[in-house]
């Protein structure tokens, strides 16, 4: 016979920041969810996290739509708009939760990191990341000496890790595109092809300069110049770091029209001069 009776642990407290507040955190265990039809959708004032650890279920969204979860998949709620989760009649689920509000997490909202439009996001690594989201929490002897901003810095650098690491299946699948990975590799290839242009690698990948160009731009959030340009930069960072050739050698071998012309792009990308770069990292 199943015990519906939720056994919560807590693990944190109110946790307060400049950059934000972890309101709580802790474990569910028998979990059955809350705001599922044919009741009302829950509505809170602040954002809620969870990362189901055994069972599953199903999410409500804001459009009441449901998705299925499962073990290893997360799930955000937002303030103000109306959410549920829950499992199916008879079943419950385990999971960790946290509870947050402020700044930064409002700044996550506004870039799109935090996307209401897309709260769940499917995982089958539910250990990895329960590792990775307990391994924020101080233990309880350094709870008080810990500096709640480093608490809440810790939290929002995991928060990161995990959406920019769940994809969509569709996006998962365009990202690997292989004629992409082969442009990439192409355009990136300074010692082998110094010369290459981005009206070759279309030619080599059988397309025409346009529609490359539109496509890459589409995938990778450059185009294929400044992908290539970008590569010429960071090379000559690298032999910059080394210390072997002087600037203005480094220039011509990378493609440079003159020292100036490479001095005025490395600085629109570091911030500083090839020179000022140079010393700053060997010293001369």
């Amino acid at each position: 016979m199943i015990d519906h009776t939720i056994k919560t642990r807590l693990l944190l407290r109110p946790i307060h920041s400049p950059l934000g507040t972890i309101r709580l955190a802790g474990i569910n265990q028998g979990g059955i969810g809350i705001g599922m039809p044919p009741g009302k959708a829950h509505i809170r004032s602040y954002y809620t996290f969870n990362l189901i650890l055994n069972g599953s279920g199903f999410y409500r969204d804001i459009e009441e739509q449901l998705t299925p979860v499962k073990a290893g998949d997360i799930f955000f709620s937002f303030p103000d708009k109306p959410h549920g989760c829950g499992t199916a009649a008879g079943e419950v689920w385990d999971e960790l939760w946290f509870e947050f509000e402020g700044p930064v997490f409002d700044l996550m909202q506004q870039t799109n990191l935090l996307d209401p439009l897309r709260p769940v996001h499917h995982s089958n690594d539910a250990n990895n990341w329960f590792r990775r989201l307990f391994s924020i929490i101080p233990p309880a002897h350094m709870r008080r000496r810990t500096p709640p901003q480093v608490i809440v810095s810790r939290f929002v650098s995991a928060l990161t890790e995990i959406l920019a690491d769940q994809e969509t299946p569709e996006e998962l699948d365009n990202a690997t595109d292989e004629w992409v990975n082969r442009a990439c590799e192409m355009l990136g290839d300074l010692e082998t092809t110094p010369e290459l242009d981005p009206q070759t690698v279309a030619k080599k990948l059988g397309m025409s300069h346009e529609n490359f160009r539109k496509r890459f731009r589409a995938k990778v959030g450059l185009s294929p110049g400044q992908f290539r340009l970008d590569a010429r930069i960071d090379r000559s960072a690298a032999l910059l770091h080394q210390g072997r050739l002087q600037i203005k050698e480094i220039a011509a071998a990378l493609g440079f029209c003159d020292e100036f012309h490479f001095s005025r792009t490395f600085k629109r990308r570091f911030g500083t001069s090839p020179r000022d770069f140079r010393q700053r990292v060997i010293g001369r």
